[in-house]
């Protein structure tokens, strides 16, 4: 009889022990490895958590690697998370190796002098981190020297087949990096991951709409609380950065990310270094199609003048855009998200009916509003001549 009770208290404790290790629990986690070229280095655990949309970082322990590189971190947590160890390489250049502790026993070799060089052992997660980041630093790096290249072509005004060619090759490399992004986020199941990606991704030129939209579906999948979060914290955002009164000349225009006809994202942004007028119009407006031909007589009289026509369309039926661009002969880049007046640019740019218009200059910069027939004409003659 005592022996069964003490198999049943046993098994008692087993139970208790094993009903208390629920979403809330904690555990310990080792990161261990060797990290070359590095005696005697000190390391630091920092540990992002994710507050609003961003990742604040903590240090949570310090160690000093042995004469052959060696560490080994051990450190308590609750599910998930990333982490990084790093060290100050010099004054300009940090050695950092992230991780996320997916597993209880990771294992990270590096070199201190190429933080690129990785070997990972023990953890599928960071394994896709580093393949992610690996990419996006390549993707990255194409789109950034797409734009230089295309800054000192347009600084020297540079021959116009040249500039058209390298704005082509900057849109691709762009949509090449954001749909990169996009499919990372798509086919990842893990929610700290996702996140990570999500946050990077606010620092591109992607329809906010769209990341929100991922975000939404991403939470679904997860049934992540942190992922939840983060779409309530997005969702708040958009509508604070949306303004509560009319833009005026001298402010900075705000971002716009739309489709194209194509289904590719362009940005407002990219055509910086160019006055650009920002024509909100419709292919169902007829005051927006009688004064089509006026904004055509300017664009095709100060093309080859740093100046250019982004069309921003109100249209709920992508063939009737499409078909009005085709019709009106209207050469230019266009935009639209086809939600009509429940576009996102309706509150941002705050009008009331189209057609409408914004004028930027090289910078950004609205130099002036609602400029129709003639005053269009005199305004770029201003400017550009």
């Amino acid at each position: 009889m005592k022996i069964k009770n003490i198999l049943r208290l046993a098994l008692l404790i087993a139970l208790i022990g094993f009903g208390c290790k629920g979403k809330d629990s904690k555990s310990n986690y080792t990161v261990s490895g060797v990290i070359k070229n590095a005696p005697n280095k000190k390391l630091l655990l920092q540990e992002f958590k994710f507050v609003g949309l961003n990742m604040v970082s903590e240090i949570i322990d310090s160690i000093r690697t042995d004469e052959n590189g060696k560490f080994a971190f051990n450190f308590i947590a609750k599910g998930d998370g990333i982490y990084c160890i790093a060290s100050k390489k010099d004054e300009n250049k940090e050695f950092t190796l992230y991780f996320i502790n997916d597993e209880k026993e990771i294992q990270l070799n590096g070199d201190y002098e190429n933080y690129k060089s990785l070997y990972v052992s023990g953890s599928n997660s960071t394994e896709t981190l580093y393949k992610f980041l690996k990419e996006y630093d390549k993707k990255n790096e194409m789109f950034v020297l797409s734009i230089n290249n295309l800054s000192v072509m347009q600084n020297i005004n540079g021959d116009a087949t040249i500039i058209d060619s390298l704005q082509k090759d900057r849109s691709a490399k762009m949509n090449d990096l954001n749909n990169y992004i996009l499919t990372s986020i798509n086919e990842s199941s893990n929610a700290t991951f996702i996140q990570f990606v999500l946050i990077q991704s606010l620092r591109l030129p992607i329809e906010t709409s769209l990341i929100l939209e991922y975000a939404r579906v991403a939470a679904e999948k997860t049934k992540s609380e942190s992922l939840k979060n983060f779409v309530t914290a997005l969702s708040n955002q958009v509508k604070i950065n949306v303004p509560t009164t009319p833009l005026a000349v001298g402010q900075p225009a705000p971002e716009i990310a739309m489709a194209d006809p194509n289904g590719n994202i362009k940005t407002l942004s990219s055509l910086r270094g160019k006055y650009v007028l920002i024509d909100f119009w419709a292919s169902w407006c007829g005051p927006c199609r009688a004064e089509n031909p006026n904004v055509v007589s300017a664009f095709e009289k100060y093309k080859d003048k740093r100046f250019t026509v982004l069309g921003v369309s109100l249209d709920d039926d992508k063939s009737a855009w499409t078909d009005a661009i085709k019709d009106d002969r209207l050469n230019w880049l266009h935009i639209s998200d086809l939600k009509k007046w429940e576009s996102t640019v309706v509150n941002t740019y705050q009008f009331q009916g189209i057609p409408y218009n914004v004028l930027i200059d090289t910078n950004g910069i609205i130099i002036a509003k609602e400029l129709r027939g003639t005053e269009l004409q005199s305004k770029l003659e201003s400017i550009l001549n």
